[in-house]
């Protein structure tokens, strides 16, 4: 079998779950997820549409169920496929008969994994191959831990399929406990049968074999307990008494007597485990991972500091301690202690050996060698937990290591341990930040629910405050707990006033977050150190490489304290190349800056604004439009983003649209205003291009131009107003047409033509909204500036806004004209997204003056080219295509057009009443549902 990761993985065990391509599938829609689930359940048999109809739908499903069913069908195809043409069957959900059936495999579901491995054991068991069968029995064991679907529609888990699915659960920890019984030496899983059992407390047979396999362990305690509950849980449920099979496991446990009891004289027991933390909150986001990597030998939980490794491992090991019954070995390798002392290896086996019974000293002269040997050996025949914490790097853990697959090592470090997880096999589980629910649970654990309830606007405060650091919340649970007659906003007022680091400690020595953040950066390079302060001036919620690069002044050489800081969890690497900084850990990069000098920040923040200006150019030239003025040859040490295309400018806009809000606030911060005019010049390309709400970026850009000024370049002057009016026009039209009206006079006076057919195009916009015949003036000496200049996407500009006017005022013979002398200067220029919107206005004109094929065929063109990013014309290029293919009878190619246009308006609908506004968008989807009820008829299964 391949052990390449597949293509899709279903999971039904503990809750219905997805994943694409490594990347979880959003199947929150209840009816989506009880058709998928109904399909997995019959493992690849047939389900008929009367079934999924009276099981999504209940007894009385309305006349349309079928249809329904069918559009349902298709969504759950589409979670496997995207791209999947409509109707189209795809590889997953095929017809068959009179329903559908779901075609997977082992490694893509957990359901029929489950199924396989339990035959290949039961077929094991009957061959005499025990070992074989064991092994198959704790792999089907492993993944049924959690109940089957958990999370679905009662009504629809008490249907037969979902029935036999938690009956099938339960007889495989029945059989494996009967191995386990049978052959002790090689069958284990205990604790993952004591899990299943505990969730079918009056299943007899199972909790009689669970009395027994307690008993077999020397754990006659905990039988007796177990049979005690069952017992009482009969009676009360049932009003029964245990069966022959209970009482006799209650008479073993009674006799003690048992095959495979634990023999007293054995060697030492070690219990080394810290207390659990009171109050710890269980990582449910990460239980999952812990649970399916629990039969590794090697564990490696690694986070930032006070991110609750340690927390996290103790508690996990507690709860896996039943299933290693010689024991749990603990040691604190203090990699990152404040008073700089790590244990060596040498030491940490000499703890070791003594905690298992060996004498260090009787071991003489021996090197670490002959001691890790020796370890090796005493453990070589033993089921232990060893957890060690808090390790500096993979050379400090090895020599520690069981030789034996019987003991799991549980290694919590700051370090990522790549070693370790290359070379010893070990899997990885790093620890991130509490969500917001886990963190407040946190809080209410240490401070009481009560009393976050009575103040949730402190509450959530507090939260933010923290930013889901355990550590953190932990200090400031603290500070309220100690208090308990203070309200909680007064503490989180008190918390805030002070800078952040500050707030969070406790007074005692390195107890604080500061201290904890300050183990790891001690540890860095010096390179790796200089990068992490100089990150601080990054202000967005993720860093790409390039502005990493930038910031550093050091190209591609950055890498390496890139990979650093990422191993050292000082960063955390969130996409390809892009990294994002924890805020705390950004807070205390910032407060080693400050204390650097002037000088490396200042030198960072100019090399961060330089980078961002040159990005947002890069942009504006993806799209083949001329710049307002030149930049000039780049600094050697910025390394800006390469942008060749429309596409990838979209793609970097979208990633980084947080960042340049922050960057022009930076950039006006200190005065370097021609800077921050230019950026917002140059992002209106893609802005337009992605049909972003004014709003977004009005209050911003009015702020640029307040501060503009005399600027002394007529040219960027004329572009602040032009700018400023477009985001003015939507919410005050006498403002945008003032601003518009200073512009012209400035290109006026400046000679700047093309400045010129620009201002005159968006007065002809904003003029005519009240007076179309004036607006129509304006756009004519704008195209007639915008023929003398020549230059294609000043035209194209110029041309659509006259095209637009002259289609709303009925002189479609012009129109046509203009719209075609625009088409054809586009395809001439070779601007795609030029010419991708006149061939768009071009369909719609066609489709105006009656010829749907020429519409069919410009909407066609437009649709094929165009940016998959560029949602400007996409929506009414398919609305023209749809209504063309109508008229021409071709109804796949008209439905089709129909649901990518319901596609778009359901991920840009805000967008697009924006710019389109509501009456424009309510008039498309009343075409389209004309077109819809026409074509649409009752369809067969497909």
């Amino acid at each position: 079998m391949s052990n390449t990761e597949p293509a899709v993985r279903l999971r039904s065990y503990g809750g219905l779950r997805m994943w694409r391509a490594g990347v979880e599938v959003d199947i929150a829609a209840p009816r989506l997820r009880t058709l998928l689930a109904v399909l997995l359940a019959a493992r690849g048999g047939v389900v008929g549409v009367a079934e999924l109809v009276d099981l999504i739908w209940g007894a009385e499903p309305s006349p349309s169920a079928v249809n329904q069913l069918h559009r349902l069908v298709g969504q759950v195809r589409r979670l496997f496929e995207p791209d999947l043409p409509s109707r189209a069957p795809g590889r997953w959900v095929q017809p068959a008969g009179q329903g559908y059936r779901l075609v997977a495999d082992a490694r893509a579901c957990d359901l029929v994994a489950v199924r396989e491995l339990t035959e290949a054991a039961r077929a094991a068991v009957a061959a005499g191959q025990v070992r074989e069968a064991a092994q198959a029995w704790a792999q089907a064991l492993e993944r049924v831990q959690e109940p089957v679907f958990a999370g679905l529609d009662a009504e629809v888990l008490d249907d037969p399929a979902f029935v036999a699915l938690r009956h099938e659960r339960v007889q495989i920890a029945v059989e494996a406990a009967d191995l386990a019984l049978a052959e002790p030496a090689v069958m284990r899983g205990v604790p993952q049968m004591q899990r299943i059992a505990a969730s079918a407390r009056l299943h007899e047979p199972l909790q009689a074999r669970m009395v027994r396999l307690l008993t077999a362990a020397g754990r006659r305690a905990e039988a007796l307990v177990l049979f005690d509950e069952v017992r009482r849980l009969l009676a009360d449920e049932l009003g029964a008494d245990p069966g022959p099979e209970l009482r006799a496991a209650h008479l073993i446990a009674l006799a003690g007597d048992e095959p495979g009891g634990a023999d007293p004289a054995g060697p030492p027991r070690p219990v080394q485990l810290p207390r659990r933390v009171a109050g710890f909150v269980a990582r449910g986001d990460l239980s999952e991972i812990l649970e399916a990597r629990s039969g590794g030998t090697i564990l490696v939980l690694s986070g930032m500091g006070g991110i609750g490794k340690t927390s996290l491992a103790v508690d996990w090991a507690h709860r896996l301690a039943p299933g290693f019954p010689d024991g749990q070995l603990y040691l604190n390798l203090r990699g990152f202690d404040p008073s700089g002392r790590v244990v060596s290896p040498l030491e940490a086996l000499n703890t070791l050996l003594e905690s298992v019974g060996v004498s260090p000293a009787a071991l003489g002269g021996a090197g670490i060698d002959a001691r890790a040997a020796r370890f090796r050996s005493a453990v070589a025949d033993r089921r232990m937990i060893v957890l060690l914490d808090n390790a500096r790097d993979s050379d400090q853990v090895r020599p520690l290591l069981p030789g034996a697959p019987g003991c799991l090592v549980v290694v919590t470090s700051r370090n990522r341990m790549t070693g370790l997880v290359a070379h010893e096999g070990a899997r990885p589980v790093p620890v991130g930040r509490l969500g917001d629910a886990a963190a407040r649970e946190l809080l209410a654990k240490r401070i009481g629910a009560p009393r976050l309830s009575a103040e949730p606007e402190a509450t959530t405060a507090l939260v933010r405050f923290c930013a889901g650091l355990p550590l953190a919340l932990s200090i400031a649970a603290a500070h309220a707990a100690v208090r308990p007659e203070m309200r909680l906003a007064d503490i989180v007022g008190e918390l805030t006033s002070q800078a952040r680091l500050d707030a969070l400690t406790t007074g005692e020595a390195h107890d604080d977050v500061r201290s904890a953040l300050s183990w790891s950066y001690t540890a860095l390079s010096p390179a790796a150190a200089r990068l992490f302060r100089l990150l601080a001036v990054h202000t967005g919620p993720e860093i790409p490489f390039e502005a990493a690069a930038s910031i550093a002044g050091l190209g591609a050489a950055v890498r390496g304290a890139l990979a650093e800081l990422c191993a050292a969890n000082m960063l955390t690497e969130v996409g390809v190349q892009r990294f994002a900084l924890h805020d705390l850990l950004r807070a205390y990069a910032g407060e080693l800056l400050d204390s650097s000098g002037a000088s490396e920040r200042g030198d960072a923040q100019r090399r961060l604004i330089e980078h961002y200006v040159r990005a947002a150019r890069a942009a504006h030239l993806a799209f083949g439009r001329p710049p307002v003025v030149p930049l000039g040859p780049p600094s050697p040490e910025v390394t800006p983003p390469i942008l060749p295309d429309i596409a990838s400018a979209l793609r970097w806009y979208v990633r980084e649209r947080p960042v340049l809000v922050c960057v022009i606030d930076l950039v006006l911060a200190l005065g370097r205003v021609r800077e921050a005019v230019l950026m917002v010049l140059d992002l209106r390309t893609v802005r337009s291009s992605r049909v972003e709400a004014a709003v977004e970026s009005r209050e911003q850009t009015l702020r640029v131009l307040a501060l503009a000024g005399d600027l002394g370049e007529p040219v960027l002057e004329a572009a602040i107003l032009r700018e400023a009016s477009i985001v003015q026009r939507p919410a005050d039209r006498a403002a945008a047409e003032a601003h518009l009206r200073q512009a012209l006079a400035i290109t006026e006076r400046s000679g700047d033509l093309t400045g010129r057919a620009h201002v005159l195009r968006n007065l002809g916009i904003t003029v005519a909204e009240a007076d179309r015949h004036r607006g129509i003036a304006y756009l004519r000496q704008a195209a007639e500036v915008a023929r003398e200049i020549g230059e294609p996407t000043v035209l194209g500009f110029c041309f659509d806004a006259l095209v637009l006017q002259l289609e709303e005022d009925g002189q479609l013979p012009e129109a046509i004209a203009v719209a075609r002398e625009a088409f054809d200067l586009a395809v001439t220029a070779g601007n795609s997204d030029l010419h991708c919107m006149f061939a768009a206005r071009l369909a719609e004109l066609s489709l105006m003056t009656g010829d749907p094929s020429r519409a069919a065929e410009m909407a066609e063109w437009a649709v094929a080219r165009m940016a998959p990013g560029e949602i400007h014309t996409q929506l009414p290029a398919y609305v023209f295509l749809a209504e063309a293919c109508a008229a021409l009878g071709d109804r796949d190619r008209a439905l089709a057009a129909c649901e990518a246009i319901h596609d778009l308006l359901r991920r840009h609908g805000i967008a697009y009443r924006e710019t389109f506004g509501e009456a424009k968008i309510a008039d498309y989807a009343a075409r389209i549902g004309r077109i819809s009820r026409t074509l649409v008829s009752a369809s067969p299964v497909h």
